[in-house]
């Protein structure tokens, strides 16, 4: 064998075994998978290293990520930004949009989420709630006489309106009275009066005339009512009743004219010509667009403001909630090893390969080497 192929051969097995060393090392990070036994003694190098040592891999994962990686440091500062927030308040405006652009009603959308007749129990709800609440009102202020429970400007007015109050009345009796049904009544009334007197009306009815004893009296009546006086008394006998009601508690009042019966009853008068179904049938997008400009402008901007803040001083509380050290951990152990290896040898399949071209490069030198040294000793 001659100079020059001594050189070649040694630099080809040189190569050779520098390429096949740094392959099979490369192999032997997750080859083979599980231990191997002879004679029931565990075989070196089985399993390989990544499998041998997958939980301590595991491990140091989890750490490395928890503390170096996805820190609440990290994570505070990247909601803080202000491209965080643009992206957050842009997402809100499409939801917004969105919501502002929903045709289904809110009586169908409440019940997809399985509110089924939404309108008949809010109605329920609110009767039933309003009972409460003025039940309860009505027990607290039980003792309290009208003057205290009327607002003084109340108070005020009404004492200011029994003028008019009686006034109204004089001219409705003066209406009635010249009426012929009011005549006609006076009539009755004078007829029924006499009767009762016995002798005595029978000679007055002989001697004047029913017919002509109305007539007598009806002019009487009629300006009676138009006198200023009689305005005058009545209103002042008014204003003392209302001075009288006004020192009667709650409960008083209930006693003589079942007051908190009269309550309730204009309470469920009023709410029986109100039905929640007029505001759940219709669009959601009609309540929606009707303040989507004020939910970007004002509301969206400052909600999301504090929740950021929120969520940044909440977070490291929450991470720590949430374990993700151990979910990672617990994630790699899971991983199977056969995809472990194809994810790291696809993404590190170029310099895997510079490895072992490395190795037969590096064996060839030193194949090299040996062949200077075998040829001069």
């Amino acid at each position: 064998m001659n100079i020059f192929t001594t050189f070649i051969f040694m630099i080809v097995i040189g190569a050779v075994i520098g390429a096949a060393t740094n392959h099979l090392a490369i192999k032997m990070l997750f080859r083979p998978y599980k231990p191997y036994y002879l004679f029931g003694k565990q075989l070196p190098f089985t399993p390989g290293l990544i499998p041998k040592r997958r939980d301590e891999v595991a491990k140091q994962v989890g750490v490395m990520v928890m503390e170096h990686l996805l820190t609440p440091e990290g994570i505070q500062k990247r909601f803080e930004t202000s491209e965080a927030k643009q992206e957050i308040l842009h997402t809100v405006h499409r939801y917004i949009d969105k919501g502002a652009s929903m045709e289904i009603t809110v009586l169908s959308l409440l019940e997809k989420f399985g509110f089924s007749q939404a309108d008949v129990k809010a109605d329920e709800w609110l009767h039933q709630w309003s009972d409460q609440k003025l039940g309860s009102l009505l027990e607290t202020y039980n003792e309290q006489t009208l003057f205290e429970l009327l607002p003084l400007e109340v108070e005020s007015k009404i004492t200011s309106k029994i003028p008019d109050a009686a006034d109204y009345i004089l001219k409705r009796g003066i209406h009635y009275f010249e009426s012929d049904e009011g005549k006609a009544r006076l009539g009755n009334m004078i007829d029924d009066f006499l009767k009762e007197r016995g002798m005595l009306g029978s000679m007055v009815q002989m001697f004047l005339g029913n017919s002509s004893l109305i007539d007598r009296v009806h002019p009487e009546i009629i300006k009676f009512l138009r006198n200023a006086e009689t305005k005058r008394f009545l209103s002042d006998l008014l204003v003392q009743e209302w001075d009288k009601v006004k020192q009667f508690s709650l409960h008083e009042l209930d006693e003589k004219w079942n007051v908190k019966e009269l309550i309730f009853s204009v309470k469920n008068q009023l709410l029986s010509h109100f039905s929640t179904k007029l505001i759940l049938d219709k669009p959601v997008g009609t309540y929606v667009g009707a303040v989507a400009d004020d939910l970007k402008t004002h509301f969206a901007p400052v909600l999301i403001h504090k929740g950021v803040a929120a969520a940044s001083t909440a977070l490291e509380g929450l991470l720590e909630k949430l374990q993700f050290e151990d979910i990672i951990r617990e994630q790699i152990e899971l991983f199977p090893l056969e995809k472990m290896e194809e994810l790291v040898v696809s993404i590190s399949s170029k310099e895997l390969k510079m490895i072992t071209f490395l190795g037969g490069f590096l064996g060839g030198i030193i194949g090299a080497i040996q062949a200077v040294f075998v040829v001069l000793f």
